[in-house]
C-alpha cells in the first residue's frame, strides 16, 4: 500500500497514543497526517478536506462523543468520501463497547495493542474493499437508491471477491426502495446454498417488512437459539410482537436486545414505545433518560429527547397510586431538573428554546398533580404569555406539556388552538411527543364531550335570553372544568343579565358576582378573555368595586 498521497486523520484523547500513532503512520509512508485529541475537531478538520483514512479512538473523554458517535455524524453529513477507510482503535474489547461500534460499520475494529504490521495490512485491505465498491457507495452517498442497487448488481455480476458484502447492501438497498420481494428472492437461495446468520437475519427483517411476522419471527428464534448473542434478531421479535400486539414478548426481547448491544438510540426509543404500550412508565423512564444520555453527543440531539424524560417522570407520577411513591417522583423531576440546567448540551441545541419557561410548564404540571389547580393554571398562563413575547412560533417541544395541562385544567379551547398551531406549524413531531398528545387528548375525550355540551347548550340559551337556563348550563359546564376561564366569564356575564332584570338585586347574587370577580381579578389570562373582562367592567361597577 502506497500511503504516501494518501491524506490521514488520527482521532485519539491521549496525546501519548496520539504521538505514537502518527509516528507509526509516518513511518507507513503517509506525509499528510493531521492528528487531533477529540470528535469535534475531527469533524472540522474533515470540514475542511477529505481524508484517504480516519484512525479513531473508540472512547475520547468522559462525557465527550465518542469514535462511533463521529463516524456515524461524519457519514450522514457527507463528510467523508466514498472510498474514506475508518478504522476505530481501542483497549476496550468490552461486548457492549464492540456492538455498539460495529452497528455504524466501520471499516475495521482494531483492539490495542497492534503493531504496524497489523495496521498496515487491515488499512490496506479495508481501502482495497472500499475502492472496489466505490461506485456502490457513491451513488448510496448521493442517495441515487436505483443507481447504487443497479452498480451492487454489476459486481456481483462481474464475480467480484467482495460478493457477500455487495449482497448485504443489496438486501438494505432493496429495503430502502421498498422493493421486499426482490429482496426476498436474492436472499432465499442464499439461505439455500450455505447458511450465514446475517442472511437469516436479512431474510427475517424482509419477512418483517412483508408483513409476515409469523415467518420473520420463525427465523429470529431460529438464529437467537444459535448465537444467543445475535441483537439483531432480538430487534427483529420485538419489532413483529410489537406489530402483532404482543406487547410483553415485545418487552422481553427489546430487553434482551438492550442488555447485549445498550448504545444505540434507535434500539431505545423503540424500547420506550413498548413500555408505553406495556404502561410500564417506570421502564419509559429509564428508556428516555438513556435516549437523551445518548443522543446529546450525538447527530441525534434534539430538545425532544430531554423534554420526554422529563415528561415520562411526571407520566410515573400521575399514574402511580401510591402518594409516597409519587412524592418521590416529583421530587426525582426537581432534581433532574436542575441537573440539566446547566447541560452544555443545550448549548448545542439548534432548536429555539427557554429553559426556564419548560421548566415552569413542568411546575403547572406538577401544581396539578398536587391538587392546586389554580395555581397550576396561573403558572401555565403565564408561561404562555411569556411564549408569545419570547418566540415568532410556538417551541414544538413545549407544546406536550402545555396541552397536557390545559386539557387536565379543563382548558379545552385554549388546548385546541394550540394543536391547530401545532399543525399548522408542518413540524415533523417524534413519535413520543405525537404519543404524549394523543394520549392526553384520548384521557380528556369524555369530559371535553360534557363540557362541550354544556357550553353550547349555555350559548344557545343566552343568545336567546333565556339567562336563568344559561346560567345553569354554564354552572354544569364549570363542575367538568373547575378552572376554565370561558366558562368563568360566561357565569359573570349571566349573572350581570339576571341581576339586571331584578327588581332589587339579592344579596346571594351580589355575593357570587363579587366572589367570581375576585376569582377572576388576579388570574393572568389570553388576550381574547382579557378583552372580554375589561368588557364587562362597566356593567361590574354597578354592584362590585372594580379595581
Amino acid at each position: 500500500m502506497n500511503y504516501s498521497d494518501k491524506r490521514v486523520l488520527i482521532v485519539d484523547d491521549q496525546r501519548p497514543f496520539l504521538t505514537l500513532l502518527r509516528g507509526v503512520v509516518n513511518n507507513m509512508g503517509a506525509q499528510s497526517v493531521v492528528a487531533v485529541q477529540n470528535a469535534d475537531s475531527a469533524l472540522a478538520a474533515c470540514k475542511k478536506e477529505k481524508f484517504d483514512f480516519i484512525i479513531c479512538d473508540l472512547h475520547l473523554g468522559s462525557g465527550k462523543k465518542n469514535g462511533y458517535q463521529f463516524l456515524e455524524e461524519a457519514r450522514q453529513k457527507n463528510l467523508v468520501k466514498p472510498e474514506t477507510v475508518f478504522a476505530v482503535v481501542s483497549a476496550d474489547s468490552e461486548r457492549p463497547v464492540v456492538f455498539g461500534s460495529v452497528e455504524q460499520h466501520p471499516d475495521d475494529y482494531l483492539i490495542k495493542p497492534f503493531s504496524q504490521a497489523q495496521l498496515n495490512l487491515r488499512l490496506s485491505k479495508a481501502y482495497q474493499k472500499r475502492l472496489a465498491l466505490r461506485p456502490v457507495y457513491e451513488a448510496m452517498q448521493k442517495n441515487d437508491i436505483p443507481e447504487a442497487i443497479a452498480a451492487c448488481r454489476r459486481l456481483i455480476m462481474s464475480g467480484t471477491r467482495y460478493a457477500k458484502t455487495c449482497c448485504r447492501l443489496l438486501a438494505e438497498l432493496y429495503w430502502k426502495a421498498g422493493e421486499f420481494t426482490q429482496a426476498k428472492h436474492m436472499l432465499t437461495p442464499l439461505l439455500a446454498q450455505k447458511p450465514q446468520p446475517w442472511v437469516t437475519i436479512a431474510l427475517a427483517k424482509t419477512e418483517m417488512l412483508m408483513t409476515n411476522y409469523d415467518a420473520a419471527i420463525e427465523l429470529a428464534i431460529d438464529m437467537c437459539h444459535r448465537n444467543p448473542l445475535l441483537y439483531e434478531a432480538q430487534d427483529i421479535l420485538a419489532q413483529c410482537y410489537l406489530l402483532q400486539g404482543d406487547y410483553p414478548n415485545a418487552l422481553t426481547a427489546i430487553d434482551r436486545a438492550i442488555e447485549i448491544a445498550p448504545y444505540s438510540v434507535e434500539r431505545q426509543l423503540i424500547a420506550c414505545k413498548i413500555a408505553r404500550e406495556n404502561h410500564n412508565y417506570e421502564m419509559v423512564k429509564l428508556r428516555s433518560l438513556d435516549v437523551w444520555e445518548l443522543s446529546k453527543k450525538s447527530i441525534h440531539r434534539d430538545i425532544a429527547h430531554l423534554c420526554s424524560y422529563f415528561r415520562s417522570i411526571l407520566d410515573a407520577a400521575e399514574h402511580c397510586e401510591d402518594k409516597n411513591m409519587r412524592s418521590r417522583y416529583q421530587h426525582e423531576m426537581m432534581t433532574a431538573i436542575a441537573r440539566y440546567r446547566n447541560d452544555e448540551a443545550l448549548a448545542r441545541i439548534d432548536e429555539d428554546f427557554d429553559y426556564g419557561i419548560y421548566e415552569n410548564i413542568l411546575t403547572a404540571r406538577i401544581n396539578y398533580l398536587d391538587g392546586r389547580l389554580l395555581e397550576a393554571k396561573r403558572t401555565l398562563n403565564e408561561c404562555q404569555q411569556q411564549i408569545a413575547i419570547r418566540f415568532t412560533d410556538y417551541p414544538t417541544a413545549f407544546a406536550p406539556d402545555s396541552i397536557k395541562v390545559m386539557l387536565d385544567l379543563g382548558e379545552y379551547d385554549d388546548a385546541e388552538r394550540l394543536s391547530k398551531t401545532l399543525t399548522k406549524s408542518g413540524k415533523q413531531l417524534d413519535e413520543s411527543t405525537l404519543f404524549s398528545l394523543k394520549s392526553s387528548v384520548d384521557k380528556a375525550a369524555q369530559r371535553r364531550h360534557s363540557y362541550q355540551n354544556f357550553n353550547k347548550q349555555g350559548i344557545e340559551h343566552y343568545n336567546s335570553g333565556r339567562y336563568q337556563e344559561a346560567y345553569n348550563a354554564f354552572l354544569e359546564a364549570q363542575k367538568v372544568a373547575p378552572v376554565n376561564t370561558g366558562i368563568a366569564l360566561n357565569i359573570l356575564q349571566c349573572n350581570l343579565k339576571l341581576i339586571a332584570q331584578m327588581k332589587k338585586p339579592e344579596t346571594r347574587a351580589i355575593n357570587a358576582l363579587k366572589q367570581m370577580y375576585r376569582h377572576l381579578k388576579n388570574m393572568v389570562m389570553l388576550e381574547s378573555h382579557q378583552q372580554k373582562f375589561e368588557s364587562l367592567k362597566s356593567d361590574l361597577g354597578k354592584y362590585v368595586e372594580v379595581a
